[in-house]
């Protein structure tokens, strides 16, 4: 089984997946700014939930931003501190692909979007394929106005939940690697 876990916006995303990629249990609730002190009892909830040890995870998936600083921290810290606790290997992954991941369906293209206030956003263009979700430009901050005149009728994905489910297929197609934050 491999955890994903997503702490970078309102929202606390987690999930567990199983070897063949299949999404055995999730959460996803918007807890603003508590993150931190749920994350692990909702964590300990979904394991048991799906009768699942934590010594059975095989590896952590954790959505490294564009976020919060905060909330990127809580995540990146309980992904970073299961590994070391239970010999894990980890890897990170974008959050805004884990929005995209929950809304485009194959051969369709949208533009996955958090708020960075005043007017702008954190945005980045994915396209489905046969391959799975590919990043068409990478995450930066722009107006908003600016996004939605250069890709007029591209669907935005405004301030949507990531899919943690997500983050475990990736640690599973990828194997281990980075878990660097992009902090707003």
């Amino acid at each position: 089984m491999v955890l994903g876990i997503d702490t970078a916006t309102p929202y606390l995303s987690l999930a567990l997946v199983d070897e063949a990629g299949l999404s055995v249990a999730s959460f996803c609730e918007r807890v603003e700014r508590d993150h931190a002190k749920r994350v692990l009892p909702e964590l300990d909830m979904l394991l048991k939930r799906a009768g699942v040890s934590k010594p059975q995870l095989t590896g952590v998936g954790a959505g490294v931003g564009p976020g919060s600083y905060t909330g990127l921290r809580v995540g990146l810290a309980t992904a970073k501190g299961l590994a070391a606790a239970l010999g894990l290997p980890v890897r990170g992954g974008s959050t805004l692909a884990a929005i995209a991941a929950q809304s485009l369906g194959l051969g369709e293209r949208g533009a996955a979007a958090l708020d960075a206030r005043r007017g702008n956003v954190y945005a980045a263009v994915f396209e489905r394929t046969d391959a799975g979700l590919v990043m068409l430009s990478e995450p930066a901050k722009v107006a908003l106005d600016d996004l939605r005149t250069e890709q007029p009728g591209l669907p935005l994905f405004l301030d949507e939940p990531p899919d943690a489910a997500y983050l475990a297929q990736a640690f599973l197609e990828h194997g281990p690697g980075e878990l660097r934050g992009l902090y707003l």
